[in-house]
């Protein structure tokens, strides 16, 4: 008998606190877990992992282990290379694991999730199943006494009478296959989108998802929970259903494509600021308040200033806010108190090294950078750095290769790439207009 089971789904952008340490020794966000019962044991066993892509230009990698009731791994998807993932357009992957061999034994086993890697606003869901032939014990029959038959008279025989002729049995008309066809549910953020017939297209995308809606009479009803609701009546926006949402619009710069340029302000031509969020194709962000817009002749002006990512990811070590120390002599202390660097005096600590950069060391063991922490305290043959920050270490070896970071805030020349995609949101249920969106650009000339 064919049995099959599946452990709790696993969507984007959620994780619990809880870490499951691999054999690789990496360290996971467990973003489901679930425990199966297995009755019997099964033969022909594999494991599946599926992710499901459905929506974003980034791919999306999913990950997770099943357990046995020892803590013992029956079936490994990690790392990335035995995950599932889906690198283009949205769709549906499977990975399979053979990692128990051909036959699993009855029990409790542990499913879980890690959480989803997937890119800037890429979303879906992964789901890791058991399938297998059981090998359900046999219980034998008890045996059952036969009586002895007693002797009985034979009857006395009576003159055969005339077989009647069959009658025909009609033949039944057979009942054509009609399957019923699975219920699709719907994943992630629901949307309705708008229709107009001025501009000949699709313009807007609204936060609420009704059950049925209908025109009638020049005004919009829709249905939402054994509701009916009558749309544009008052002066609330963005309200549906009791709830309250923001104004969200996406827009892309790319003049002269081809050119890496410098994004340094943002203008916005509304009636009032917003808030921005921009991303650049060179992993540059930025993100500004609406509160840091000044109204300048009836616009709105804001310079563009890095997010600061501390510790930097390895991709941006080639950016020109990086540069090189050199090896220590010595260093000491603690993370929390001040670690003490000190080089050597024929090689000087460079001017451009700042208090408030990012110290970082070379880490030896596998060639990365890693961080120490902000820098504190400068001489020419003395650097102190405070490790207050999350991922912050010391170095394992005495006399490591040292590195700074300027703080991309406060040192910020703008985003660099050779477009950048810019989000601007709006809260609040005030009406508000926006006319148009314009940046100031210089070409970069590394």
């Amino acid at each position: 008998m064919s049995y099959y089971t599946c452990g709790a789904r696993a969507n984007s952008g959620f994780s619990g606190g809880e870490i499951y340490k691999g054999g690789d020794g990496v360290r996971y966000r467990v973003a489901s877990r679930k425990t199966i019962n297995v009755p019997n044991n099964l033969q022909e066993v594999q494991a599946t992992i599926e992710v499901t892509k459905y929506g974003g230009p980034e791919s999306v990698l999913a990950m997770g282990v099943v357990l046995n009731s020892a803590g013992g791994e029956a079936f490994r998807f990690y790392p990335d290379f035995a995950g599932a993932g889906v690198y283009g357009s949205d769709a549906t992957v499977k990975e399979e694991d053979y990692s128990a061999g051909s036959t699993l034994a009855s029990g409790d086993y542990t499913v879980i999730n890690f959480e989803l890697v997937d890119g800037v606003n890429s979303y879906g869901t992964s789901i890791i199943c058991i399938e297998g032939e059981e090998q359900i014990p046999v219980t034998p029959a008890p045996e059952t006494p036969v009586p002895t038959p007693e002797p009985t008279t034979p009857p006395t025989p009576t003159p055969a009478t005339p077989t009647p002729s069959p009658t025909p049995v009609p033949t039944a008309t057979p009942i054509p296959f009609n399957p019923v066809p699975s219920l699709i549910l719907p994943l992630g953020p629901q949307y309705t989108l708008s229709y107009s017939e001025g501009s000949e297209g699709w313009p807007s995308f609204y936060s609420y998802s009704p059950d049925y809606m209908v025109g009638m009479n020049n005004y919009f009803y829709t249905f939402s929970g054994g509701n009916m609701y009558r749309h544009n009546t008052n002066e609330l926006r963005n309200n549906y259903y009791g709830t309250q949402y923001d104004s969200s619009i996406t827009t892309v710069m790319n003049e002269a494509p081809f050119d890496n340029k410098l994004f340094k302000t943002l203008s916005l031509e509304s009636d009032q600021a917003w808030s921005a969020t921009i991303t650049t194709d060179m992993n540059d962000q930025a993100f500004m308040n609406s509160s840091w817009f000044e109204e300048k002749e009836g616009a709105w002006y804001a310079a563009i200033k890095n997010t600061t990512q501390a510790p930097t990811t390895i991709d941006n070590f080639n950016d020109r806010s990086i540069n090189g120390i050199g090896r220590c002599l010595s260093w000491s202390g603690s993370l929390s108190t001040g670690v003490t660097f000190s080089f050597s005096a024929e090689t000087p600590i460079d001017s451009i090294i700042s208090i408030g950069d990012f110290l970082y060391y070379n880490n030896e063991s596998n060639n990365t950078p890693a961080l120490v922490g902000k820098i504190t305290s400068i001489t020419s043959t003395q650097i102190i750095a405070v490790g207050n920050i999350t991922g912050s270490t010391r170095p394992t070896t005495i006399n490591p290769l040292m590195i700074a970071v300027k703080n991309n805030t406060a040192e910020s020349h703008g985003v660099l790439g050779h477009y950048a995609t810019i989000q601007l949101e709006h809260t609040g249920s005030a009406p508000t207009e926006l006319f148009a969106i314009e940046s100031q650009v210089m070409k970069s000339y590394p």
